[in-house]
């Protein structure tokens, strides 16, 4: 399943497309993933963790791809009828392109032709990706106190959004 949606072509760039993956594109999303998420905080995944998810039935993996280059992905898994979105990452350089708005927005439809009526993701609490989620109908439903730590040992609270996707 590939849909070529046409994005960043103000940025001088041509057409994304927004492709499903699978295990054979690991070493693409570990590079875009070793990019886009600052150690400090450890919400990035390693190798092992990514090729362990990607082995499950369950899950399932959209890439995003521009001039043949692997810019940005979504991880996600399906349990009956709810999906947690469990990784999105743009590489930096692609960042602020609508990259992450339509990785967010294919999942969520192809969500909804699997007859997902719940999305769930957990992120740290103040990610500037809050209001992309928000725009898609994510609220707020749980919060994990302290679960990040960062740089000098600060915590940060982890916190957990659902989408209803049907009525």
């Amino acid at each position: 399943m590939a849909t070529r949606h046409r994005t960043g072509d103000e940025h001088g760039s041509g057409p994304t497309d927004i492709r499903s993956g699978d295990l054979s594109n690991l070493n693409a999303i570990m590079e875009v993933m070793d990019r886009a998420f600052p150690k400090t905080y450890g919400e990035g995944w390693n190798h092992h963790q990514c090729r362990s998810m990607l082995s499950l039935p369950s899950a399932k993996l959209l890439i995003a791809v521009r001039d043949e280059t692997t810019c940005g992905f979504v991880i996600s898994r399906q349990a009956a009828d709810e999906e947690e979105l469990l990784m999105i990452a743009v590489a930096p350089e692609y960042q602020g392109q609508g990259i992450g708005y339509l990785l967010l927005d294919y999942m969520l439809k192809a969500a909804r032709a699997d007859d997902v009526a719940s999305v769930f993701l957990e992120m740290r609490a103040d990610n500037p990706a809050e209001k992309l989620y928000t725009k898609f109908g994510f609220h707020r439903i749980g919060l994990r106190k302290a679960y990040y730590t960062g740089p000098n040992m600060e915590q940060f609270d982890a916190v957990t959004y659902k989408a209803t996707l049907t009525i």
